[in-house]
């Protein structure tokens, strides 16, 4: 069975040892962590990720209330329940103080040993439940992620089959200019460019909207580690995010293979890579 992890937190230790005692001696199979002030659970907190805290409400660097409310203001540990104790500040005003800043529960000094055991299964037990929710919704967000890359690819699949198609359709209408008048030339060089116009204004368009709902904030990122990027340059590391080769890059932006190695050189220049680094793996970690 996985040891339940406490973290006790106090400025005197010869208390923080009789808590220590009072949990041995209860035989619970928990993991002990202990620190003289705030800013030293702080330290723990992020290290252990403990299922409980216990704190004093007064001790030196770094009070009780300021602990809970820097644990409450990350994200990592602030689903970790946090209990109270104090033997001075027992007001009602002193007791929604802590509670509004993140406190579940309270203890009053001198503790009781019964008191401390049964608040703690019941701490514990909020904890197991908190971490229980957490991990479902993980697992739902996870799902629902994986469901959306799937969707993304699939789309660009369709359109890099449809502009293939598509590059054929062109090369056949340009093969009856020879056969046509001035007019109908121009109708033909009109029907190449509104389809090239309407690929880019819509196709890419929606498969961008794809991308952003499965790669949140990337390009947020990527602005705000490369600002110099062209658009056009971001339109390639948008692909390259995907593990996209040169040859399905250029067939997406109706461009040529050497055309998209020039720009992706430039990319990497621009991102300061030596040459042994791969600029598809570093847009991935981005």
């Amino acid at each position: 069975m996985k040891k339940q992890k406490i973290l006790i937190v106090d400025d005197e230790p010869a208390l923080l040892e009789g808590i220590v005692n009072y949990y041995i001696e209860s035989h619970e199979p928990y993991e002990l962590y202990q620190a003289l002030n705030g800013e030293t659970a702080l330290r723990v907190v992020k290290e252990v990720m403990p299922d409980l805290v216990l704190t004093d409400w007064d001790m030196p660097v770094m009070d009780g209330l300021q602990l809970i409310a820097k644990m409450k203001a990350s994200k990592v540990c602030c689903d970790i329940p946090v209990v109270m104790m104090t033997g001075f500040m027992l007001s009602a005003y002193d007791l929604r103080t802590a509670m509004s800043v993140g406190a579940v529960d309270y203890i009053r000094k001198p503790i009781d040993k019964i008191e401390l055991l049964a608040r703690t299964k019941s701490m514990l037990r909020i904890s197991s439940a908190n971490k229980t929710i957490r991990q479902q919704e993980e697992d739902r967000l996870n799902t629902e992620l994986d469901h959306h890359k799937k969707e993304l690819a699939i789309a660009a699949l369709h359109l890099a089959n449809y502009q293939k198609r598509n590059e054929e359709i062109l090369v056949e209408i340009k093969r009856l200019i020879p056969y046509i008048n001035k007019e109908g030339m121009e109708i033909v060089r009109k029907i190449v460019s509104d389809n090239k116009s309407n690929y880019e204004n819509d196709f890419l368009n929606i498969f961008e909207t794809q991308f952003k709902d499965v790669h949140t904030d990337f390009y947020e990122r990527l602005d705000e580690k490369h600002p110099e990027l062209t658009s056009t340059e971001k339109k390639i590391c948008t692909f390259l995010k995907m593990n996209m080769n040169t040859k399905e890059i250029a067939m997406l932006l109706l461009s040529t293979p050497a055309s998209i190695e020039v720009t992706r050189a430039r990319i990497r220049k621009k991102f300061n890579l030596d040459h042994h680094e791969s600029l598809t793996g570093y847009i991935a970690g981005i």
